[in-house]
């Protein structure tokens, strides 16, 4: 973790807090609970990464949670069907990893090779 984790120690004994070094300062809902995304915006991001929440799709078409989650696809293929993704919450601490099928819709980050 680096020294990541939101209290900018490198703990994992307790989960991977990482998920406010990861967000952006802006755009994310507010939450009261220290450690979290959403409590005080002007701490988050010390990772440079700068996840905004741009709220997911459903497999049917309807987009969702847009300032309170985010959510970018892998490149690590589940099967012919699905992907992993990771996700993040504005009342979270975490990353958390999970698998979806490919009618949902994440976002992508793209980095330089």
């Amino acid at each position: 973790l680096n020294g990541y984790n939101w209290d900018g120690t490198k703990d994992t004994a307790n989960g991977n807090n990482i998920a406010k070094s990861l967000a952006a300062k802006t755009d994310w809902h507010t939450y009261s609970t220290a450690g979290t995304i959403g409590c005080d915006l002007t701490k988050n991001n010390r990772s440079g990464f700068s996840a905004l929440p741009g709220g997911y799709r459903y497999s049917g078409g309807t987009f969702v949670s847009q300032g309170y989650d985010g959510g970018w696809w892998s490149a690590t293929e589940g099967d012919a069907s699905g992907a992993w993704d990771r996700d993040l919450g504005y009342g979270h601490d975490y990353l958390s990893r999970s698998y979806d099928g490919e009618s949902c819709g994440f976002s992508v980050r793209l980095l330089k090779d």
